[in-house]
């Protein structure tokens, strides 16, 4: 029989086992059942599991015996449910057989077209063989065969060889100690997470986490390095043991952990963190904490309430209003920079202080290691056929981490890969003549995983007036790619159920690959049915090939058809179309610019899509106030990182344009400087004026050089460093407009003198002038 929908869940039970209450047999406690049938036990609602029908009457109302087969011999080792009367089940036992426990909760089902492992799989699969250590002692884990020594390994030292007197001591790791490992150490147990800011994702970093106290001295009590990468370390956890130099440790002071941030390439100090260390009687302090570290541009905050008198002032990123510390300069320690010690460090090594046992801290070049810097790793100057490949930057691996790869590669741009294989996907498109382009577009990849949730990778293209057909690079897997025309204007580029890298695609963008509302599809009955009832409709708009119809969407959905067999069929995927173009929070553009990047996990790459009158990477420079600005042509198309003669063709020729025109133009000034620099060229006024508009002129020329090579090389360098960018921004446009206004004026003036002279000369009377 049909039940009426308005009598389910209605808190009256009018089926079988309460089927139609299903409230009734869940938990409000939120703890495990596995009853899902209801009946009457000591006159009072209670539910059961199917595995005690028709085995044992536990129902006062026999309702779990109602449906039964009275005939069958079924054991109380057996229940109905099992396999063995599957074949002799009745309809009724069958029902009740497969209704799902309501604590098993089915699992989730996703999109899904070629498999692919999941993202985070892969790194943890990547990452199985690598341990960050506690210590600079590598340890290896061994089979204790006695518990002697507890924590530690057991070490058998031979007293007397012919004798064979042997006794056993431990070998202790850092956070026990005793004769048997059996007491543990004062210390603290520190996990850290590093994230980076879209500017500083290739760069590599030297992290130095110290246990000081806030003594004169600032004694550095224990302290560990780390190297840093993002592209390696975005999702690795580090767990690291500090100890106190003193057991027990001085109750009297107060500790805390400094972490200073270099980088290790250019051995330049970035930033510093404070944890400080509360409640200071605990024998075991355990933190777990997530630092960001700074930007590249972000400037360091100097104070003058410290009195550093053999070094610097620098406040804290975490604290800035209210602690600071004093960056002793080379040679010096202390908490005002006063202690002198002597540095052991390797002389292209950078020194940064002195531990609680009189040993120099030292952060290594990149292909050199050991606590005094005196090793060289060679790995990276092995043979280049078996280390990086198409250029990539070789970076040895971390002596603190045991891995079986002994170096990752920094990959350039076109290029990714274990060592920069493989070459990045290209797709080449055209479009219909009458699909109106934007200047610019979005263009979306989506990444299907294997049940799993699909990653979302978005990048940014900028067409010109004139240009039918654009070129995308692209270094990831991706199944599905659409362009985005802004307020949900989409055409689908490419469904491929397989990823294949390295691929080039080439294609022509044509209104029949337009993705339609679906509101433009269904009519409205259909549309404003709730979601769950209208997405069984969605496979219609395919089915019907009639419609021509390659894609469509609604408010969370982005569908596209795809052929199965003889069918024609619909798949979708989730997709949020009013999507934050900020990098998730890790934003690195300037000028309220949108940040886009290819995964919202662990990115790898992001781009600044700059607003109007601003360009840049960073969208840091600006052209507002200029009606035609040199910056704002070519800010655009400058690659950053690629030599000049990879740049774009209208680069390369704006480069010999403007070098021509500066060569004339300074070659010019020079001739009209040597002619007007003769006295009879300067009798009148006009030989003084063209003079010095030729002086000007030629300053002007040198200025305007400068100016377009500082462009070229701040965009192609990344250049970030701000305060020379701010400087030659207001002293170089500001020398070039007072120069152009000059020369403005002295032409003037000639063109007045002129004037008068004219004036002059027709008014001349010959018989007046006879007669004097």
């Amino acid at each position: 029989m049909c039940l009426p929908l308005e009598k389910a869940n209605d808190g009256q039970i009018n089926c079988l086992g309460g089927t139609d209450e299903p409230k009734l047999c869940r938990s409000n406690n939120y703890q495990h059942s596995d009853g899902n049938f209801q009946c009457t036990i000591d006159a009072i609602g209670h539910c059961i599991s199917t595995a005690k029908l028709c085995v044992e009457s536990s129902c006062q109302d026999g309702a779990d015996e109602q449906f039964c087969d009275k005939t069958r011999n079924i054991t109380l080792e057996f229940t109905i449910c099992d396999e063995y009367y599957e074949n002799i089940r009745s309809d009724v036992e069958n029902f009740f057989c497969a209704r799902q426990v309501d604590s098993n909760k089915p699992p989730l089902v996703f999109f899904s077209l070629g498999k692919l492992m999941n993202s985070s799989d892969q790194m943890t699969q990547q990452h199985r063989n690598e341990i960050i250590l506690h210590s600079p002692t590598r340890q290896t884990t061994i089979q204790q065969y006695q518990q002697h020594c507890h924590r530690g390994l057991p070490l058998r030292i031979w007293l007397n060889i012919n004798q064979n007197l042997t006794t056993i001591t431990c070998l202790c790791p850092p956070s026990f100690y005793g004769n048997m490992c059996q007491y543990q150490n004062q210390r603290v147990s520190l996990t850290l997470r590093f994230q980076t800011f879209s500017d500083s994702r290739r760069t590599l970093f030297a992290l130095i986490i110290s246990l000081i106290d806030d003594t004169y001295e600032r004694i550095i009590h224990s302290y560990q390095q780390l190297t840093y990468l993002y592209i390696r370390d975005c999702q690795t956890k580090f767990n690291i043991y500090l100890l106190y130099s003193t057991r027990p440790k001085n109750l009297t002071k107060n500790y805390f952990i400094h972490i200073d941030i270099y980088e290790k390439i250019l051995l330049t100090y970035r930033k510093s963190f404070l944890i400080p260390l509360k409640y200071p009687f605990l024998p075991v302090h355990r933190i777990a904490v997530q630092l960001n570290i700074p930007r590249t541009n972000d400037t360091k905050e100097n104070c003058l309430d410290q009195s550093c008198i053999h070094g610097q002032c620098i406040k804290y990123l975490n604290y800035p209003n209210d602690d600071s510390f004093c960056q002793c300069y080379h040679g010096l320690s202390g908490k005002y920079c006063t202690i002198p010690y002597i540095c052991t460090c390797s002389s292209d090594s950078l020194c940064v202080g002195i531990s609680s046992n009189n040993r120099s801290i030292c952060i290594c070049p990149v292909h050199k290691w050991g606590y005094q810097c005196l090793f060289h790793n060679t790995i990276c100057y092995m043979n280049q056929n078996s280390t990086c490949l198409n250029n990539g930057e070789c970076i040895p691996t971390d002596e603190n981490i045991i891995s079986d790869k002994p170096f990752i590669c920094i990959c350039p741009k076109g290029f990714s890969g274990e060592r920069c294989e493989i070459a990045d996907n290209t797709i080449i498109l055209s479009f219909h003549k009458d699909i109106i382009l934007p200047q610019t577009m979005f263009v979306h990849f989506i990444r299907i995983i294997d049940n799993g949730p699909h990653e979302n990778g978005t990048t940014f293209k900028t067409i010109l007036t004139n240009q039918k057909s654009i070129t995308i690079q692209w270094s990831y897997p991706f199944h599905v790619a659409f362009l985005d025309f802004f307020d949900n204007n989409y055409y689908l580029i490419t469904v491929q159920n397989k990823y294949n890298p390295s691929i080039t695609i080439v294609r022509t963008i044509t209104p029949s690959d337009h993705c339609k509302y679906i509101s433009e599809i269904f009519n409205e009955t259909i549309v404003e049915l709730h979601p769950l009832r209208r997405i069984k409709y969605y496979q219609l708009p395919c089915q019907n090939r009639s419609t021509l119809i390659s894609c469509f969407y609604d408010d969370i959905h982005f569908c596209f058809c795809y052929d199965y067999d003889p069918q024609r069929l619909t798949n979708c995927f989730e997709f949020n179309h009013g999507i934050e173009h900020n990098c998730f929070g890790q934003s690195n553009c300037e000028n309220d610019a949108h940040c886009l990047q290819n995964n919202a996990t662990c990115p790898q790459t992001s781009i600044c899509v700059c607003p109007k009158c601003f360009y840049g990477a960073r969208c840091q420079f600006s052209s507002n106030l200029f009606d035609l600005s040199l910056d704002a042509i070519l800010g655009y198309y400058i690659q950053p990182y690629i030599n000049i003669k990879y740049q774009p063709s209208i680069v390369q020729i704006s480069i010999a344009l403007t070098m021509i025109m500066i060569i004339v133009g300074i070659t010019d000034s020079i001739l009209s400087i040597i002619t007007f620099k003769n006295k009879e060229t300067r009798k009148n006024g006009c030989g003084l004026y063209l003079f010095v508009s030729s002086v000007i002129t030629l300053l002007i020329m040198i200025i305007f050089a400068f100016k377009f090579w500082i462009l070229i090389i701040a965009q192609i360098t990344y250049m970030t460093n701000k305060s020379f960018l701010y400087f030659q921004c207001i002293s170089i446009d500001f020398l070039l407009r007072i120069g152009i206004s000059i020369n403005q004026w002295l032409n003037g003036c000639v063109s007045i003198e002129r004037l008068i002279i004219i004036i002059k000369g027709t008014s001349f009377d010959k018989k007046k002038k006879a007669n004097k």
